[in-house]
């Protein structure tokens, strides 16, 4: 089974899947973390807040590709020619961010279909939910067929919500429990940004989609070096 096929198949199946954001440009990187015995079911290469260009996420995405590990690009934009260009590159699938309505969605799974007339169902698909507006609209994504998960975003859900980034906030929180609890009730696939020592807690609140960054496994190692300080 291909690797794209397995990551859907664990979402459609509510099975937590490990996506971890390779937070370098780099292809040996992304080659090691799809090692079997890390036990990642998805590299994410980050073209929003990262610096990959195209030529180089085609580079990491074959790596990926040879390792057998499903490898999903979160875009800089959700206009058409970014999502055709990217989902060029020999990608498994895209993660969509800035969107505030359904219709944005819709208009980027046309992209898909469009890119892959003959196997869009075999993309991974995933939006962000991470404005106010998106979370005012939810009801609405839950509408959209052909969407794998929903990525709830905390830092800019709560930059939205006017609490500048802190996600800790009972405001915000109240937020994605009912983002979580509404996707599920819905049947449908949700996750968000998992830290050290959280990821049970997510998933016992309902989130499937795990995302983490490599700079977190940097960290979490180090401690465990006597010689390192910290």
């Amino acid at each position: 089974m291909k690797a794209a096929h397995r990551f859907k198949q664990a979402l459609r199946e509510d099975r937590p899947v490990a996506v971890i954001n390779a937070d370098y440009a780099n292809a040996s990187l992304v080659e090691f973390l799809s090692r079997p015995e890390l036990g990642v079911d998805a590299v994410m290469l980050d073209a929003e807040q990262g610096s990959p260009d195209f030529e180089r996420i085609e580079d990491m995405a074959r790596a990926a590709r040879l390792s057998g590990v499903c490898v999903l690009v979160r875009l800089f934009s959700p206009e058409a020619w970014v999502i055709e260009r990217m989902l060029l590159r020999g990608i498994d699938g895209v993660i969509v961010p800035r969107l505030d309505t359904a219709a944005q969605a819709r208009a980027a799974l046309d992209v898909l279909r469009y890119c892959h007339p003959h196997n869009a169902d075999d993309k991974v698909f995933v939006v962000q939910i991470e404005s106010a507006a998106a979370h005012a609209h939810l009801d609405d994504f839950l509408a959209v067929d052909g969407i794998d998960a929903h990525f709830i975003g905390p830092v800019d859900l709560s930059r939205s919500m006017g609490h500048q980034g802190d996600y800790a906030v009972p405001a915000v929180q109240a937020a994605v429990d009912d983002i979580l609890q509404r996707t599920r009730a819905a049947g449908r696939a949700v996750g968000t940004m998992v830290k050290p020592g959280d990821a049970e807690q997510w998933i016992a609140r309902g989130a499937r989609f795990l995302y983490f960054h490599v700079n977190d496994w940097l960290r979490i190692g180090s401690r465990s070096f006597p010689i390192v300080r910290n």
